[in-house]
């Protein structure tokens, strides 16, 4: 009897000193996260965001046709030109191995820039562990979506004749499955995106905040 008791004491303690490795603790939020300033996540990553813009349409490298490994020189020929929409579905004329994503007349893109310096000691592959959502007058959630950079195109920015399209300067996107991958304390660059209603921002009002969680931490930017 002596022994059983014994038994279900340290299976008491044992239990007693669990929830500690099941609890959520350990996970970070950052509240009202702000441009140019570096939020350090230990051992894991740290994010700083770069800017914001609502776009029409953007940029991006069709699959399998962003490399590294692109000859400098090379890169005249991989320019890619936004002209106004040739028809009313708003589809955009693009050059060689790029296309553009419109987000049609009903709606505009939000667009944050950030770059991830990857603090892990092995290579990452971040946009599996983000999730993006947009909260709109604390009550309506949409959800986003991210994408890459690889700024070896640096030269391969978009060049817009159509001035309204507010994309000029902007490096054209890799597809999601061209991501690369990031070496220990490299930095990813990355846009978290979200396609909202026109009537969201517009309203220059009523509350407007992008939810970045990343590894289970939670970073929280009002955009206004």
């Amino acid at each position: 009897m002596k022994k059983l008791f014994a038994v279900m004491l340290v299976l008491a303690v044992v239990f007693v000193a669990m929830p500690a490795c099941a609890d959520d603790s350990s996970k970070m939020t950052f509240d009202n996260v702000t441009f140019g300033k570096a939020y350090k996540i230990k051992g894991y990553a740290s994010v700083t965001l770069l800017g914001f813009k609502f776009v029409d349409v953007y940029a991006q490298w069709e699959d399998g046709k962003a490399s590294a490994k692109l000859d400098p020189h090379e890169n005249r020929k991989h320019c890619v030109y936004a002209k106004k929409p040739v028809n009313p579905e708003g589809q955009y004329l693009s050059y060689v191995d790029a296309t553009f994503k419109a987000s049609g007349n009903e709606a505009d893109f939000a667009w944050l820039k950030a770059d991830v310096l990857n603090l892990q000691k092995s290579e990452a592959g971040f946009m599996k562990d983000i999730k993006v959502q947009v909260i709109y007058d604390d009550e309506y959630e949409y959800d986003g979506w991210i994408r890459q950079f690889n700024y070896d195109y640096g030269k391969a920015e978009i060049f817009s004749k159509d001035k309204n399209a507010g994309l000029i300067g902007w490096p054209v996107c890799l597809s999601p499955v061209d991501e690369m991958s990031i070496a220990p304390m490299y930095k990813g660059h990355y846009v978290f995106g979200c396609t909202l209603p026109n009537a969201v921002v517009e309203d220059k009002d009523s509350p407007l905040r992008m939810e970045i969680t990343i590894g289970g931490h939670k970073l929280i930017h009002n955009i206004r």
